[in-house]
């Protein structure tokens, strides 16, 4: 009896340490790619594709199935690269608002949830004394995961992408090109 309850937790073992197949999109565009291990067991592969101001990370995680609203430490780091990143490229005194929410999402061929945050900053327009304080929103967040349903992995996929393109169309093309990117990630 023991020595069966030992092979089943060895395959256990084996299973969540067996390497995953990355999700990936078919072209990067002028994205800067970098790539990690985050985890052994459970096995997670990090990718992380930064160009300017945009920022897409994704985690392939070996998981069993699991409900989609399940969040992991690998959703938890990646939430934390992309305010950073959002941080550094659009100053430290943005805000980070909640917009919308789906659990139903389809994406890839997949049903996934998805989280979208604004990316906030109090601008001041005018010279002095007939200046005025503006909220704009400097970019988009946001945040999509759900379990492909070849080899046992799940996605959590984390985007920044501009949305404020005054004085700059070049941010214009930047963010069609990430949200091109975020849409071409998938399983396999």
């Amino acid at each position: 009896m023991v020595s069966a309850y030992g092979c089943v937790a060895l395959c256990y073992c084996a299973f969540f340490a067996m390497p995953v197949s990355p999700a990936e999109p078919q072209d990067a565009f002028s994205f800067s790619i970098e790539e990690s291990v985050y985890s052994s067991f459970p096995h997670i592969r990090e990718t992380v594709y930064t160009n300017g101001k945009a920022f897409v990370g994704v985690a392939t995680i070996r998981t069993i199935s699991a409900p989609n609203a399940v969040f992991s430490a690998a959703f938890d780091r990646l939430d934390g690269y992309a305010e950073d990143y959002a941080r550094d490229q659009y100053g430290i005194e943005i805000d980070v608002v909640a917009e919308s929410n789906e659990k139903d999402y389809s994406f890839s061929g997949h049903r996934a949830v998805r989280y979208i945050y604004g990316v906030w900053k109090e601008v001041t327009v005018g010279y002095p004394p007939f200046e005025t304080k503006l909220d704009v929103k400097m970019a988009e967040m946001g945040a999509i995961a759900w379990f492909c349903n070849v080899d046992f992995e799940s996605v959590v996929l984390f985007y920044v992408t501009p949305a404020y393109f005054v004085d700059e169309p070049e941010l214009d093309v930047l963010a069609v090109q990430t949200m091109e990117l975020v849409a071409a990630v998938a399983c396999h």
